[in-house]
């Protein structure tokens, strides 16, 4: 009888037959991959961010939504603003132009610091508070707004109350909230390098936005009018005080100088004058005629020099410079020697010596009375002098006194007027009005910053997440992490239950997840035939829903397709849902017995086997939680076993144990031909996948083909990363 428990007791052990091993089986191994040109860093970038484009899209449409709400919560404000023009500060020269430049830029500075501090805030508060604020503004041409500004004042002060509820209690804190609003709201500033200063104030209502602006403007030129008026006005009193003295000190000044004129008498001072002009003449003359002796004497000493050398008639008659000596001496020249002629000679030398001596005589006696003149003016000037010189010393002061106090007097009546009308440096330029169009951008140009922003989180926790996810998300990534070939892939089916599997392999071959399945098959065990043996494939994960049992039915559905009988032997006591379904949906003779049964020879084959023709399945269910695997799996003849097995089936299908419950897997490793380890597709931890792959190869001498399998694989999303392997190929129909 066919698996009866005495048949299997006479079997011979079949120790002559060798498991293959991965040296010596080529069925799991597949060629080496085509070497690749590694990915660029903005490649890898891109990937990352393609497979992760809908919660990209997701989230920059939430971002969208939620900046559109927040522009319809947030409310529309409109910005008034006053220009106000600075005086030029003046120059008393007119290549000053970098003095003056730096004088308005530090007046400007000035100005926008005051403008913006605290009192002046405060200030402006206060005016704003007062009833008559609005009257007021619209009196001084300042301010043109609605004569509703009293009721804009108090709703900007209700609003400003209403932030801080202890603020109705107390003032402190709503003066606190109320110059805070004031503040955040202005915006002073100089436009460009001008002299003008831009005074703005933003708000949800034009009008009050207007009457604010101005209002800042009109306070801060009132607080400069007063001050300027203040400051002239002390000026005015130290000047009204101080001018008794000064007309003291004149009246004492001229009393002084009436005096003086009365004891001395008075003194012509056209005379003195002409005195010092005849003494400067004298001194001119003086000068020429000295100039004039000291020439003479020089011919006379040359000429006596010349005769003392004895040099010739013509030299001393050049510098005679005689006209009748130079005939003479021409005509004894043209001659014969004459007595008579060098008598003439020396007779005419004698008479130009002696006019030369003449004439310095001349000189002499001139400088001697110029002189005696001079001496007598000087004596007519220093009398004079002597004269004048109180009166001089008088004069100025009575002239200094005077000028001071004319001064005082015009200082005096320029600060009156200034007081009447004081000038504060400041002159507004133009008045804010309710502006029309708001200041805030429209509501709808917030959507694309809010989708950008939150698209460009999305992507930075799409690349955080990424690098720091530790499962398998391809078939290379699945080789070089656990260490032995991805022989393949298994589709994504969602509710997958033991009907529609078997619809998806048998009903729709051409289906990506029918050509999947059979292609595992075929890689796990080639397709029988003549002189093909049968094969056991051990299918087991490293956790619960790694996919594992989904895989087992698949390879179990396809190996229908190739002929022949197919046993499906489930000893995963965990994950039964999916074989119960099989059972009750396709089982017409169901099996009172088990594995454990079967294995410690309580039953036969027979007995054991829960048939499925339908499908053409033979199911042996789990032995029973009584029943230790670990225990059966270790006293059971295996080589017995397995060709009792392998007498009657030409595929067994073992739905294996999780890698994680214990060692009963690295024992069934030695029964099967070849091992597919199920990893779940972005799933399962790659440190867990490798700990249990580790311990399953390291299990005794042979060596059994080991390949993992990536299960539940969303083929879209897996085909968005570009990796180029079998999804692209299940994608394509055929």
């Amino acid at each position: 009888m066919e698996g009866s428990i005495a048949s299997r007791a006479r079997l011979p052990r079949a120790t002559q037959m060798a498991v293959a091993t991965l040296d010596t089986n080529p069925r799991m191994r597949r060629p080496p991959r085509e070497p690749m040109q590694p990915p660029s860093p903005f490649h890898q970038l891109v990937v990352t961010l393609a497979t992760g484009k809908w919660l990209l899209l997701a989230v920059a449409l939430l971002g969208g939504i939620l900046a559109g709400l927040a522009g319809l919560a947030r409310p529309v404000l409109f910005e008034a603003a006053t220009q106000i023009i600075i005086d030029a500060p003046s120059t008393g020269t007119s290549n000053a132009t970098a003095t003056a430049q730096d004088s308005l830029d530090s007046s400007i500075d000035d100005h926008l610091t005051m403008l913006s501090s605290q009192a002046h805030l405060r200030r402006v508060l206060t005016a704003l508070r007062q009833p008559q604020a609005a009257d007021a503004a619209g009196k001084s041409g300042i301010s043109a707004v609605p004569p509703t500004a009293g009721s804009f004042v108090s709703d900007l002060l209700s609003r400003v109350w209403s932030k801080d509820k202890p603020a109705v209690e107390n003032p402190e804190a709503a003066d606190a909230a109320a110059l805070k609003t004031l503040r955040s709201g202005m915006r002073v500033g100089q436009e460009l390098r001008s002299r003008v200063i831009t005074i703005g104030f933003t708000d949800t209502s034009p009008a009050r936005a207007a009457l604010v602006a101005n209002t800042f403007a009109q306070v801060y030129i009132e607080d400069l009018v007063q001050k300027r008026r203040a400051s002239d006005q002390r000026e005015l009193e130290s000047l009204v005080a101080s001018l008794p003295q000064v007309q003291r000190d004149l009246v004492d000044a001229t009393d002084r100088l009436e005096t003086y004129r009365l004891t001395h008498g008075a003194v012509d001072q056209s005379a003195a004058n002409n005195a010092a002009n005849e003494t400067a003449e004298l001194g001119r003359q003086i000068f020429l005629s000295k100039a004039n002796l000291s020439a003479s004497e020089s011919r006379l000493r040359h000429i006596e020099d010349l005769r003392k050398a004895g040099a010739p008639v013509s030299a001393i008659a050049e510098e005679i410079g005689s006209p009748v000596l130079a005939d003479l001496v021409a005509r004894q020249s043209g001659a014969a020697a004459d007595g008579d002629l060098g008598t003439a000679i020396n007779r005419e030398i004698e008479q130009g010596i002696a006019r030369i001596a003449a004439e310095a005589n001349v000189y002499r006696a001139q400088v001697t009375a110029l002189e005696d003149r001079k001496r007598v003016l000087d004596a007519a000037v220093a009398d004079t002098a002597s004269q004048l010189s109180g009166l001089r010393a008088l004069e100025p002061q009575v002239t200094i006194v005077t000028q001071h106090y004319n001064e005082l007097l015009s200082r005096q009546q320029d600060l009156i007027r200034r007081i009447a009308a004081p000038s504060p440096g400041v002159a507004v330029l133009s008045t804010a009005w309710p502006p029309s169009n708001p200041s805030t951008l429209s509501r709808i140009f917030l959507i694309p910053p809010g989708m950008i922003v939150f698209g460009l989180m999305a992507a930075v926790f799409v690349l955080v997440r990424n690098m720091f996810n530790q499962t398998l998300r391809s078939e290379a990534e699945a080789e070089a992490e656990l260490g032995v070939p991805c022989v393949g892939l298994l589709p994504k089916v969602s509710g997958l239950h033991a009907r529609q599997l078997r619809h998806l392999v048998l009903g729709q071959q051409n289906s990506p997840f029918s050509r999947a399945a059979t292609s595992l098959l075929v890689t796990a065990a080639p397709t029988q035939g003549r002189g093909q043996p049968p094969h056991i494939v051990l299918v087991t994960s490293s956790i619960l829903d790694d996919g594992k049992t989904e895989l087992a039915w698949s390879l179990a559905l396809a190996a229908t397709r190739l002929g022949g009988r197919v046993l499906f032997l489930d000893l995963d006591r965990k994950d039964a849902r999916l074989t119960n379904e099989f059972r009750g949906e396709f089982g017409t003779i169901k099996a009172h017995n088990s594995f454990g049964d079967y294995v410690s020879e309580r039953c036969v084959l027979q007995d054991a086997i829960t048939r499925m023709p339908e499908i053409g399945i033979d199911l042996m269910a789990a032995p029973a939680p009584s029943d230790d695997l670990l225990t059966l799996l270790s006293t059971v003849d295996k080589s017995q076993f397995t060709e009792e097995l392998l007498s009657v089936y030409d595929v067994v299908i073992i739905n294996g144990p999780l890698g994680l419950g214990g060692p009963e897997t690295r024992l069934l490793k030695r029964w099967a031909d070849a091992v597919l380890f199920a990893v779940r597709w972005a799933k399962t931890r790659r440190g867990i996948a490798r700990g249990v792959l580790e311990s399953l190869r390291a299990g005794g001498s042979v060596t059994v083909p080991v390949g993992s399998v990536l299960t539940q694989v969303n083929l879209k999303r897996y085909a968005g990363s570009r990796l180029e392997d079998n999804a692209d190929l299940l994608l394509e129909r055929v």
